[in-house]
């Protein structure tokens, strides 16, 4: 008998659960809610598209200028919005963060567990007709330790402003240069202009999946 159990059974030899052949594509097999304190919930399957998703709004404002900006310090009235912080580079990697700047800018969102950036979609407006490029960029943080902090770029999208801030320009970004976030990192936009001096306007959303 030890040969029939289930466990022993080749894969051909198995059945699928029930309900797989006419189940939709891209679902997961899982317990509805049913009774409370019964667990009696049925099988049900259900859309993946959401599990292990996580959205992360970045919405701020600027007047640009050639170096990246980043957001204003916690401490600031005007933050989380305002990204006025001089990164003091036109290029991420010629840049380091403080601590201090890296943990208190209002633009930073702490990543709570091992993921990675899928996309990032939004829209921004600018006063002006210039290129407009968003850094999104990481931190990693280490308990203790004062030394300087070095962003990596996750990605870098460039779009050009319609000279109006009443015409929205498309933000899309699905190729992502370095996906990977683990637990504990921070991650925040950057935002340049190829030619100084527009009002620009952002508000995106980086989607994350856990699988």
């Amino acid at each position: 008998m030890a040969a029939n159990e289930h466990k022993n059974l080749s894969s051909a030899n198995r059945h699928f659960p029930k309900g797989f052949e006419s189940a939709s594509n891209e679902t997961v097999l899982t317990k509805g809610i049913g009774t409370p304190g019964f667990n009696d919930g049925n099988l049900e399957w259900t859309s993946n598209v959401n599990i292990g998703v996580t959205y992360y709004k970045m919405q701020g404002f600027l007047t640009g200028i050639l170096n990246y900006q980043f957001g204003e310090d916690i401490a600031d009235t005007k933050s989380p919005y305002e990204i006025a912080k001089d990164y003091g580079f036109t290029t991420v990697p010629a840049g380091l963060f403080s601590v201090t700047n890296a943990f208190r800018m209002g633009q930073g969102h702490l990543i709570t567990a091992n993921t990675n950036v899928t996309s990032i979609s939004g829209w921004i407006t600018s006063s002006g007709a210039n290129t407009v490029t968003i850094a999104l960029c990481k931190i990693t943080p280490a308990e203790g330790v004062t030394t300087n902090l070095v962003p990596t770029i996750v990605s870098e999208v460039t779009v050009t402003g319609l000279s109006n801030n009443n015409k929205m320009v498309r933000v899309l970004d699905t190729t992502i240069t370095t996906p990977a976030l683990l637990a504990g990192d921070i991650i925040f936009p950057m935002v340049k202009e190829g030619v100084a001096g527009s009002d620009i306007f952002m508000n995106i959303e980086i989607l994350t999946s856990s699988f």
